[in-house]
């Protein structure tokens, strides 16, 4: 009996075995990966960030600011397709208000603030969470701020347009959707 012939009858199919089972296990990965969203988060922080409302005059200053905030962005960013995701970015903080958004006359006030707003974007580039700096400048725009996340290179395509912002648990209430005639001015006191 020769032992290297059948040693070739035998190796030659279990290595075809073993080579089509590594191709299935990369087929099988190949599309679990097109499947399964990719998820990123990434936070930053604002100091003396400039809130706005659409009235002007009184004792709103340029800009239509009515008051500061301190706060923190938590984005959270879903791939949704190829080179597109969803950016929904959570604020969470404190507001320093001297004029009555809804009116503009003098007034101080102080409290929670907290909303959500949601962005469809395209990129070539995956986001990077390393990015964004732990402390963003105060007037940086969310905007900005998800731009930096894709190195500059960001198309927004949908989004943003429905949000909801609640300032001394909802004693002021900025609210936005895809409503014709809707504002999205911060409304109540």
């Amino acid at each position: 009996m020769n032992t290297k012939s059948l040693l070739t009858r035998i190796g030659v199919p279990v290595l075809s075995l073993g080579l089509l089972g590594g191709i299935g296990a990369t087929m099988a990965t190949s599309a679990s990966a097109a499947v399964k969203p990719v998820t990123v988060t990434a936070n930053t922080h604002l100091n003396n960030h400039p809130d706005t409302t659409d009235i002007s005059g009184g004792a709103i200053l340029p800009g239509n600011v009515w008051a500061y905030d301190n706060a923190t962005e938590k984005f959270t960013i879903v791939q949704t397709g190829d080179h597109a995701y969803t950016v929904t970015m959570d604020y969470v903080g404190s507001f320093h208000g001297f004029a009555d958004p809804t009116t503009g006359a003098a007034l101080d006030s102080n409290g929670s603030i907290k909303g959500t707003i949601s962005y469809q974007v395209t990129s070539p580039n995956a986001p990077d969470p390393s990015a964004l700096p732990g402390q963003s400048a105060s007037d940086a725009h969310i905007s900005d701020n998800i731009r930096t996340l894709f190195g500059g290179d960001v198309t927004f395509v949908g989004g943003g347009d429905v949000y909801n912002f609640s300032y001394q648990n909802g004693n002021y209430v900025q609210v936005g959707a895809p409503t014709p005639g809707t504002t999205g001015d911060v409304t109540g006191h």
